[in-house]
C-alpha cells in the first residue's frame, strides 16, 4: 500500500479519490495525507476520554485562573483540556484541522452541558488581530506543525492574535532516539473491535520524525475500515525553541518541566511547557 492511500471495506483508494458508497464521502487531495481520520479520532477519545489527565489538564487549569479573557485552544481535539476549562469558569474557543475531532469535541460539549465556539482552521493561517488573553497549545499539537518557517509563521500568527501582555502557553517534547515497531493496540467500541499498529520514529531530517500508524475496524471477525495515517512530528531542543520564540516576537518565556510549576527543564523531563508573553 502506497503512503497517502485509505482502505476502506476491501478497497484501495488512491489520495485524491472518494470511495463510491463510504458515507463520510471523505478523499484526500493529491499531495495531501489523512490526519486525524474518523477511526484515528475514535482512537484518541477512548483511549484519553473526558477526565482524564497527564498533569496537564491540572496545569493549564492553574496557570490560566484568573485570565478574564478569552482564551483559543489551537488544536483542541476532542476536548479533553477544552471541557475541564470550560467548566472552571473560563472562556475558551478550540479550532482543529480534523472535522472528525471537532465531531467529537462538540458531543463532549453537550454531555457536558457546554456550548463553546468551535470551528476548522489551521496553526500556519489562522489569526484574529489582538483578540485572545491567552493561546494554549497542550500535548504536543504544535510539533505537528514542521519546518521553521512554517512554525514561525504560526508562532507569528499566533502573536498577533494576543492581546497586549497575552500569554502563550506551548507544550514540546524534547527530541527522543527512534524507537522499534509498538505492539499491537486495541479498544472496544461497542461490538467493534479497533486495533493499532505503529511502526514509529522513522527520521525524515530537519530534526522530523514519521510514524506511520494504521487503523482497523473488526465487526463479527470481518475488516470494516482501515485508515493509514503517518504522523511526521518536527522535535526541538531548549535553545532552538526558545530562539524560536524570539524570532516571532514573543518578548519574554518561561519553561515548566513535566506539568510542575517552576520546575527547571532538563533533557529526561517528558515534555516542556514553554509559558510566552508579549510586551
Amino acid at each position: 500500500m502506497l503512503a497517502g492511500q485509505t482502505v476502506l471495506a476491501g478497497q484501495t483508494v488512491l489520495a485524491g479519490q472518494t470511495v463510491q458508497g463510504d458515507k463520510d464521502g471523505e478523499g484526500l487531495m493529491v499531495g495531501q495525507v489523512l490526519r486525524y481520520g474518523r477511526l484515528c479520532s475514535l482512537v484518541y477519545q477512548l483511549d484519553k476520554p473526558i477526565g482524564s489527565s497527564f498533569g496537564d489538564v491540572e496545569f493549564y487549569r492553574e496557570r490560566l485562573a484568573g485570565t478574564t479573557g478569552e482564551i483559543l485552544e489551537p488544536a483542541v481535539g476532542t476536548g479533553r483540556i477544552l471541557v475541564p476549562l470550560l467548566r472552571s469558569g473560563l472562556q475558551v474557543r478550540g479550532y482543529d484541522t480534523s472535522p472528525h475531532m471537532l465531531a467529537l469535541c462538540r458531543d463532549n460539549c453537550v454531555t457536558h452541558g457546554l456550548d463553546p465556539v468551535l470551528f476548522e482552521a489551521d496553526l500556519t493561517t489562522y489569526r484574529e488581530p489582538a483578540a485572545f488573553a491567552a493561546i494554549i497549545i497542550p500535548a504536543g499539537s504544535f510539533a505537528l506543525v514542521t519546518g521553521r518557517e512554517q512554525a514561525l509563521r504560526a508562532l507569528r500568527h499566533i502573536r498577533e492574535s494576543l492581546a497586549a501582555h497575552g500569554r502563550l502557553l506551548v507544550d514540546i517534547e524534547p527530541l527522543a532516539s527512534p524507537t522499534g515497531p509498538e505492539p499491537t493496540r486495541h479498544w472496544w467500541h461497542g461490538e467493534d473491535l479497533i486495533t493499532l499498529t505503529c511502526h514509529p520514529g522513522v527520521d525524515t531530517g530537519d530534526r522530523c520524525q514519521t510514524s506511520w500508524c494504521r487503523y482497523e475496524l473488526w465487526r463479527d471477525g470481518v475488516l470494516v475500515r482501515t485508515e493509514l495515517e503517518p504522523f511526521t512530528l518536527q522535535r526541538y531542543d531548549l535553545a532552538e525553541f526558545a530562539t524560536l520564540l524570539r524570532d516571532a516576537g514573543f518578548t519574554t518565556s518561561t519553561v515548566h518541566a513535566d506539568y510542575q510549576v517552576g520546575q527547571s527543564p532538563t533533557g529526561q523531563s517528558r515534555v516542556w511547557t514553554f509559558e510566552a508573553t508579549i510586551a
